[in-house]
């Protein structure tokens, strides 16, 4: 007798399936990852203006950029620029989930909403900004990198970010507060934060620019492959901004702020490379930390093993 499978269960006719329809958004939160999303548009905009004015022929540092001599002296560049809008759009990315979470009105809607403006900002501007820099220089200052491997380490950077968000919407769907204390994975506004602070830093005139240049995509791959690894990262906001702080801690941030004012591009670099580079170095001290403490437990339980047999003896 044949074995039919019922695949699934057809509507009946007259009876429409019902869809859900999302009747309500939070307002202000949603507006601040628009505004997110609207900074990784500009990020890839002013890259499309450094790419036509690379095309005049004057060096970069004698172009006018947003025609304000303060403006300029920070940022002196369109490239620069593009990377200060991927830090305006962490800055948004931080500022709408925590609204959010204050107002204890986090959603399914904004976390996907959250996680499309992440893809944008955080996955596309920053591979689109290295791009832009390395093929805006000569080839014969790039060393043994050709322009082919520059796409191929953006293209797997921005795979690794749209993973990178996939697994956070997944392993997060179920938690209501949407606060945590650490991730799995370098986040995604973390490794833009790195790329772009690095390429600010490039269109100063007083730093190696050639050296930063030839890292770069190094850094971003590094970063790419730190995202979809499960090398545990600390919630800098939750850890050392929320609540109580001890008072060496709170020392501790008020010199990077007076640093920050002193020098912020290079305290914006610093900052960010340690981050990134927080998650291997915890990994590493905690295996370092876990290998005397079994050294120490195998002796203990090799002699508890050997004393059993003697004292069953003397029982018997």
């Amino acid at each position: 007798m044949p074995v039919i499978a019922k695949l699934s269960n057809p509507p009946e006719p007259g009876r429409p399936r019902r869809r859900r329809r999302l009747r309500t958004i939070q307002t202000l939160p949603t507006l601040l990852t628009l505004g997110n999303l609207l900074c990784g548009l500009a990020a890839i905009h002013f890259c499309m203006s450094a790419v036509a004015d690379a095309g005049t022929g004057r060096p970069v540092f004698e172009k006018e950029t947003l025609n304000s001599p303060f403006i300029e002296s920070v940022l002196p560049s369109f490239l620069s620029i593009s990377g200060f809008m991927i830090v305006v759009g962490m800055l948004f990315d931080m500022a709408d989930g925590r609204l959010a979470r204050f107002a204890r009105r986090t959603s399914n809607f904004g976390g996907q909403l959250d996680s499309l403006a992440d893809m944008a900002t955080f996955g596309i501007a920053p591979a689109v900004l290295m791009i832009t820099l390395l093929t805006r220089l000569p080839e014969t200052d790039l060393v043994g990198l050709p322009s082919r491997a520059v796409w191929g380490v953006a293209a797997i950077y921005a795979c690794c970010a749209a993973m990178r968000l996939a697994r956070f919407n997944v392993e997060h769907s179920g938690s209501g507060s949407g606060a945590h204390a650490s991730f799995h994975g370098l986040p995604s506004p973390g490794a833009a934060f790195a790329v772009a602070s690095l390429v600010i830093l490039h269109e100063l005139p007083v730093y190696g620019a050639l050296l930063l240049a030839n890292l770069l995509p190094y850094v971003l791959l590094g970063c790419a492959l730190l995202m979809v690894s499960n090398v545990r990262y600390v919630h800098v906001g939750t850890t050392y901004l929320r609540g109580r702080r001890p008072f060496k801690q709170f020392a501790t941030i008020v010199i990077v702020l007076g640093i920050f004012l002193w020098q912020p591009v290079p305290t914006l670099a610093t900052a960010a490379c340690a981050y990134v580079l927080s998650g291997p170095a915890g990994a590493i001290a905690r295996r370092l930390r876990q290998h005397p403490a079994q050294a120490s437990a195998a002796p203990d339980a090799g002699q508890a093993s050997h004393q059993a047999p003697s004292s069953s003896e003397k029982t018997g």
